[in-house]
């Protein structure tokens, strides 16, 4: 089977594709992937990858009971699969959907006044190292932070532009954002790790003309944390 770059979980973000050697019981042959849930009329739906390639689930006889939003929001979502030979015109790849696991889908956005900053949240974030990847539409990675109730915990990418946040590494080539963590009062629980993943549309313009991203993440047990993430090169 040819091998094709996906955007994959944890350490192994951008190995090529793996395919499984051994023929018995019914599972996914592909590396799982982090995809955004595109749906189609009349309940259908595909995925797409960070550079645009899309996957379409011919068989979903795994997962007869998974339906996307319909209410306009975007999701993302990791997925688990098999390539299946036939092509499916305007598709870049047909495959046999196992699982679908959406994860969370946070917001981007320009901040003015440090009000709004603090209302975003200022709780800690850790996160795991190899899982960042930035593409023009999205910015992934793998968070860790104490949690009990995950549904009280909300995530926003920012531009501050009010000053409030000190930025070490700033760069011209590179636009400094910063992770916000509102927590929702959810302290005291144990150590947990999620995807998350934010929608870059709202600070597309502020992103325009520049190599990447200067990552600001105030880190529980290190401080404040400055990762410079490239963009995909353009070919």
């Amino acid at each position: 089977m040819k091998k094709i770059g996906l955007f994959l979980l944890g350490a192994v973000t951008m190995l090529g594709f793996a395919s499984c050697n051994d023929d018995d019981g019914d599972y996914p042959t592909s590396n799982p992937l982090i995809t955004t849930v595109c749906p189609l009329d009349g309940g259908d739906y595909y995925f797409q990858r960070d550079n645009g390639d899309r996957l379409y689930p011919s068989d979903k006889t795994r997962v007869p009971g998974y339906r996307p939003a319909t209410d306009g929001t975007k999701q993302r979502a990791i997925i688990w699969f098999s390539l299946l030979n036939e092509t499916i015109p305007g598709y870049r790849y047909n495959i046999a959907l196992y699982s679908v696991e959406e994860i969370y889908t946070g917001a981007s956005e320009i901040v003015d006044d440090a009000a709004r900053l603090e209302e975003l949240g200022d709780a800690k974030t850790g996160y795991t190292v190899g899982t960042f990847h930035l593409s023009n539409d999205w910015l992934t990675f793998y968070a860790l932070y104490s949690c009990r109730s995950n549904s009280k915990h909300t995530f926003t990418l920012a531009v501050d532009k009010s000053g409030t946040t000190e930025f070490e590494n700033t760069d011209e080539n590179y636009l400094n954002v910063v992770v916000l963590h509102n927590d929702g009062g959810d302290t005291g629980g144990p150590d947990c790790g999620f995807y998350v993943s934010f929608d870059l549309s709202a600070i597309a313009t502020e992103l325009e003309g520049k190599q990447g991203i200067n990552l600001l993440i105030p880190t529980r047990e290190n401080g404040n944390k400055e990762l410079k993430i490239d963009l995909p090169e353009e070919k």
